[in-house]
This record gives C-alpha cells, sequence and structure tokens, in this order.
C-alpha cells in the first residue's frame, strides 16, 4: 500500500489560542515524538505537544520531574508550560514496561498522577509492555504478536521493523491510528494491574486525539485511497 506524506496531505492548520493542549512526555527521544508530531496542525481545536526525555534519562521519574520543572519551574528556571485546567488540558506519560518494572517507578508515577487528579482527571499514563513499538505493531496486525517469532529478534524494536515492511515511517503511517485502536484494545489485558505482555494502553490516548482530528483523517484516507487507486 502507498503512502501520502503527512505534508502533501494539507497545509497545516495553526492551532487557537483556547485549542485543548495535550502535553506528550515520552520515554523515547525519536520515535514517539516523531509519531505524535505527525498529528499536528491537523485541527485548530488540539494543540498537540509531544516532549522528550532529557539527556537520556528516561525512566518514569526522571520524567515526571521533567514535567514537574517545565509546568512549575524551580529556584533557577520559571515555568515554561501553560497548564489550563479552563480547557481542559492534559498530561500524557507514554513509558514503556521493559526494565522500569524492576523497581516501583511505573507505580510511583501512577501514584502522582492520581495526586493531580483529585478535582479533575487530566493526567495520565499510557504503558506499553514490552514497548512503544507494540503499538506501532497493532497499526497493522489485529492479533498479538506470537513470543515464538519475537524470541528470534534482537529486541522487540527489531522484531517490529522485520514484521513491517520496510519499518515503520511515523512521517506516513500514523494515519492508520484508528485501526491501532481497534488492535489495541481487542488484545489489551492486564496483569497485576497493568498491561500483560503485548498490552499498550496507548489507545486511551488515541481516544482523545482522533474525535479532534477524525474530519482531517478521512480526508488524508480519501487521498491515500485515490492515490493508490490511480497508480
Amino acid at each position: 500500500m502507498r503512502y501520502l506524506s503527512r505534508n502533501k496531505v494539507y497545509q497545516k492548520i495553526d492551532a487557537d489560542r483556547t485549542a485543548k493542549k495535550i502535553y506528550i512526555f515520552c520515554e523515547g527521544a525519536e520515535t514517539e515524538i516523531k509519531y505524535f508530531k505527525y498529528f499536528q496542525g491537523f485541527s485548530s481545536n488540539i494543540d498537540i505537544i509531544p516532549i522528550p526525555n532529557i539527556n537520556g534519562q528516561s525512566d518514569p521519574l526522571k520524567l515526571r520531574e521533567n514535567a514537574e520543572l517545565l509546568f512549575l519551574g524551580d529556584e533557577f528556571n520559571p515555568p515554561k508550560l501553560l497548564f489550563s485546567e479552563e480547557y481542559k488540558d492534559e498530561v500524557w506519560f507514554v513509558i514503556d514496561t521493559d526494565r522500569w518494572n524492576e523497581s516501583d517507578k511505573i507505580k510511583l508515577l501512577k501514584a502522582f498522577c492520581d495526586t493531580k487528579n483529585i478535582s479533575r482527571k487530566q493526567w495520565f499514563v499510557a504503558q506499553s509492555n514490552p514497548c512503544f513499538e507494540l503499538w506501532l505493531y497493532y497499526h497493522f496486525y489485529v492479533i498479538r504478536p506470537e513470543t515464538s517469532l519475537v524470541v528470534e529478534y534482537a529486541s522487540f524494536k527489531d522484531f517490529v521493523n522485520y514484521v513491517i515492511a520496510g519499518g515503520f515511517d511515523p512521517r506516513k503511517m500514523p494515519i492508520e491510528i484508528e485501526n491501532a485502536i481497534m488492535n489495541s484494545k481487542s488484545n489489551f489485558q492486564t496483569e497485576n494491574n497493568q498491561p500483560a505482555l503485548y498490552s499498550t494502553e496507548v489507545h486511551l490516548l488515541g481516544d482523545v486525539i482522533v474525535p479532534f482530528i477524525k474530519t482531517q483523517l478521512d480526508k488524508a484516507k480519501e487521498m491515500m485511497s485515490s492515490n493508490t487507486g490511480a497508480s
């Protein structure tokens, strides 16, 4: 299947001053950032702001510290981000399970979000087990990965790059986000109050984003279909 690159779909739309902001603190510094940036400018009513880790400090508590610094500042730095309850802004931490399950770091991050959500739920964790690449996998696959196949590769990321022809291209393929939401939900399971292996919570974040960009997504898919038919 051929894809139109993001910049060939339509002109970018600037977010309104009163647009809902979604701040996404990403464990990864590249793939996740590029993925969520794809949706920037789809709608004037939502402003999607992916934020990478700082200097490779990607554990859940470091992401929390980064969020606190950017929203609250400290004695040396003024706040750099504005969080509005009026416009129902949200903060999301997109994290992997991987090695962070060896300590209570994930649990502590979720507890931190709970303290922020006393009056209104606006702080969330989207955890993937084992990693964010599982979310990419569900853009194209209806069933869960088979462990017998996954273990043939050095990492789950390598497995996903193999089973997606040409590897996942964040410049184009996020257009399949609705498929990913559906496939992720149908395969979601929990174990010990967190996502079981081959389960991801990123569909929860997708459910927030898609209603704002649905019209633009449909237009992009129409253009993609026309481009494929003409080739």
